[in-house]
């Protein structure tokens, strides 16, 4: 009983990631055909707007976090 529940269950994970890699493959193509017959790459952020930062780090906020990892480090101030 309990091989039957996991062959079943790996049957469908199976469909699962069949069907999540032709997904891919067809978006790459996609995008591949969009590059190809364009004049120009749509932008990185256009295609995966997901991956956009979100806010920029002042120039304190990036001094404060170098301090932190200097002392993490072990590292002395100048």
């Amino acid at each position: 009983m309990e091989l039957s529940l996991y062959a079943e269950a790996y049957k469908e994970r199976m469909k699962d990631e069949t069907r999540m890699a032709r997904a891919k493959i067809y978006t790459l193509a996609a995008l591949i055909r969009t590059m190809i017959h364009s004049k120009y790459a749509p932008r990185y952020e256009a295609v995966f707007p997901e991956d956009i930062r979100k806010k920029e780090m002042t120039d304190e906020a990036m001094y404060a976090k170098v301090r932190a990892l200097n002392r993490l480090f072990g590292g002395k101030e100048d």
